[in-house]
């Protein structure tokens, strides 16, 4: 039964985002609101060279619940991710993307999902019953083949999509995840692996996924493969070391 007074935030890093970051937010704040779900938009305009930033300035002035914050660290999808998970106002965050991959409609069934009371919604794009659009073949077979190795180490066998970075998670478990140190895409692996080991309870949606309206993807398969295969290790490591060697706690009654 979902909570009375439940707020979602939604978090969507933005680099060079001006020719779709428009349409992106207006479809997703319309769908929140037909949904009658209270939430925000945390944009977080990641040093655009581009006018990305008075887009959404504009936006915020029309729309309350967009909030656009500036990353004035260094740039990068994961350090812009981890800059809006430190400033979200709601109960619960989903983590979207601006270029329009992800369907606001599944927004908005990952926003019920955690005010049902689960820890987690977890997006799978592979399951045979959503519309996955024009995602390239060498991509998919790569991505296929991780998700089956984290989903091996990690013993959570029934969901196959980890690096899928369209998630969502209640407040204490991002909590649970510090320190969070992934820069780029693989942030997304570290946050799933992380919550998936701390025990939190995640439903699987199955989502739809199409390929960006315009602007330039920054995802690079070559790049990011090592940095995957090191945060895996990082999170089963740092978990194993965490609980190896330790006690259950005696009753004292």
């Amino acid at each position: 039964m979902a909570e009375s007074h439940f707020k979602v935030s939604v978090v969507i890093p933005a680099y060079n985002e001006e020719a779709v970051i428009e349409p992106t937010v207006r479809a997703l704040s319309s769908a929140l609101a037909t949904a009658g779900l209270a939430y925000e938009i945390r944009v977080v305009e990641d040093q655009s060279s581009d006018s990305t930033w008075a887009i959404l300035s504009r936006l915020s002035a029309e729309i309350p619940a967009v909030k656009p914050i500036r990353n004035h660290g260094k740039g990068g999808y994961g350090l812009a991710v981890r800059a809006g998970l430190s400033s979200f106002e709601g109960d619960a965050v989903i983590v979207s993307m601006a270029d329009g991959s992800d369907s606001p409609s599944d927004v908005v069934a990952y926003a019920q999902a955690l005010a049902d009371g689960y820890d987690c919604a977890f997006g799978n794009r592979f399951s045979g019953q959503t519309q996955v659009q024009d995602y390239p073949l060498v991509k998919k077979m790569l991505n296929r083949a991780g998700n089956l190795l984290i989903a091996y180490l990690t013993g959570f066998r029934e969901y196959r999509d980890f690096t899928n970075g369209f998630k969502g998670y209640r407040r204490h478990v991002v909590e649970t995840m510090a320190p969070l140190i992934s820069a780029d895409f693989n942030l997304t692996v570290e946050m799933s692996v992380k919550a998936v080991l701390s025990g939190a309870r995640a439903k699987i949606i199955p989502n739809s996924w199409r390929d960006r309206d315009g602007g330039v993807s920054k995802f690079n398969v070559g790049r990011l493969g090592p940095r995957y295969l090191a945060t895996i290790a990082y999170c089963v490591l740092g978990d194993y070391i965490r609980r190896a060697g330790a006690r259950e706690r005696k009753s004292t009654s």
